[in-house]
């Protein structure tokens, strides 16, 4: 009977261990800026994303990762980026992009810090744009575009500067200039203005000199026929009634 007894305890051990064992998220080790087991970014997308991980590493402390899987089994996909960064024991700088392609889904997950820097409006106009590309299955492209829009804000909003030149396939990608300070736009805007209508407001007072002088010009000339008219007038008159008197 007592070995009855344990051998059903024991049973019940395994049985239990093992629904413990399967209810557990199992998480991939990270295989560097991309962990791409879905297989679908290329070479040069996954060489370019890890140089770009270590420039915004110099401007922000701050590393970007990439992780591709086909399913999660039922699982949500933000709670698995959620928790596959904290088990990675990512920093508040950093940024995880998972794709699920298998499932058609993806979530993106922020540190602390990078949260403030791309607020949920930014976040959903960014992830909005990513959407359209994945859906698409152009993996690369959507990924190079997310990451590099994501880049720039976070160096942004350290006042820093990002060149993307040479990256996916790209001559240079302009950033986006860091935010200016009150008296550098008041410096900017005076400048513009004058650019505007200093130039104006010098050819105005041109066009006005130039219609004084021709105004000048008329009078003397209206001065000039009224004499004459005077003259023809009157001095030629008498002139005639002399003669006449003659």
């Amino acid at each position: 009977m007592r070995k009855l007894t344990a051998l059903f305890l024991a049973c019940l051990l395994l049985v239990c261990s093992l629904f413990s064992a399967q209810g557990e998220i199992q998480y991939p080790a990270a295989q560097g800026t991309v962990t791409d087991l879905a297989g679908v970014l290329s070479d040069e997308t996954e060489k370019d994303l890890a140089a770009l991980s270590t420039l915004l590493e110099k401007e922000t402390k701050g590393h970007f990762y990439v992780v591709t899987r086909h399913f999660l089994g039922g699982k949500e996909t933000s709670l698995y980026a959620q928790g596959l960064f904290d088990h990675w024991q990512l920093g508040e700088n950093d940024g995880l992009l998972l794709m699920v392609v298998g499932e058609e889904r993806f979530a993106l997950f922020l540190g602390e810090n990078a949260q403030k820097a791309l607020p949920g409006e930014s976040r959903t106009a960014l992830l909005g744009a990513f959407r359209t590309a994945y859906l698409n299955r152009e993996y690369d492209q959507a990924t190079a575009a997310l990451a590099s829009s994501l880049a720039n804000t976070l160096s942004h909003a350290q006042g820093k500067a990002i060149s993307l030149a040479g990256l996916f396939g790209q001559e240079e990608i302009k950033a986006t200039p860091a935010p200016q300070t009150w008296e550098q736009i008041r410096q900017d805007m005076s400048g513009l203005w004058q650019d505007m209508f200093g130039e104006v407001t010098k050819e105005a007072e041109e066009w006005k000199e130039e219609q004084n002088r021709e105004e000048v010009k008329s009078n003397w000339k209206t001065v000039l026929i009224w004499g004459l008219v005077i003259y023809f007038l009157f001095f030629r008159k008498k002139k005639r009634k002399k003669k006449r008197r003659r």
